[in-house]
C-alpha cells in the first residue's frame, strides 16, 4: 500500500468514520506514515500517531500524559479501537515482546554483535581487552554483555 498525503481534514474524517468499528480486523491507516510505521494524523493543527488520536476520539483522553496509544494486534499501522487501548510505557513496551514487534539483540540496527557471539564472550577465558579487540567492540561492552547489564535475555 502506497502512502499518501492526505487532503486537510482527510484524517479526521478517516478516524471519526471509523471510531465505531467493531470489526475483528486490523484497520489499516492509509495516509503517511512516520519512519516507525506509525500513522500520522492532524485534528485541529495538531499532528500525533494516528493511533494516539483514535485511542482519544474512541477512549477519551489518556489517564496522565505518560499513557501512550498501545496496539493489541501488535500492528503499528492498525487504528482499529477495537485494538487500541491506554497503556503505561512499560505495559507498552512488554507487548512488543509479547507480539515480537520489539528492536532487542540482532533484531536491533546497530548492533555489531549476534547472539553466537554473546555466548562466546560469556564463555571465553580470554580477558576483556582481546575479546573486545576481537569483536570491535569496547571493554566496557564486553563487561557489561558478561555482567548481563547488556544482552540480558541470551543465555
Amino acid at each position: 500500500m502506497s502512502k499518501r498525503i492526505a487532503d486537510k481534514g482527510a484524517t479526521e474524517a478517516f478516524l471519526r468514520a471509523n471510531v465505531d468499528c467493531c470489526s475483528d480486523q486490523c484497520l489499516s491507516w492509509p495516509f503517511a506514515r512516520n519512519s516507525r510505521g506509525y500513522g500520522l494524523a492532524v485534528i485541529g493543527g495538531v499532528q500525533r500517531s494516528a493511533s494516539r488520536w483514535m485511542c482519544i476520539l474512541a477512549w477519551g483522553d489518556p489517564p496522565s500524559e505518560t499513557h501512550e496509544a498501545a496496539h493489541n494486534c501488535g500492528n503499528s499501522w492498525c487504528v482499529n479501537p477495537t485494538h487500541l487501548r491506554w497503556d503505561t510505557p512499560v505495559g507498552n513496551q512488554a507487548d512488543r515482546f509479547a507480539h515480537g514487534t520489539h528492536n532487542r539483540g540482532e533484531r536491533n540496527g546497530k548492533t555489531h554483535l549476534s547472539a553466537e557471539e554473546i555466548r562466546f564472550i560469556r564463555a571465553a577465558p580470554a580477558n576483556l581487552a582481546l575479546l573486545g579487540e576481537r569483536f570491535g567492540v569496547s571493554r566496557g561492552c564486553i563487561s557489561k554483555i558478561r555482567s548481563r547489564q547488556r544482552w540480558g535475555h541470551i543465555s
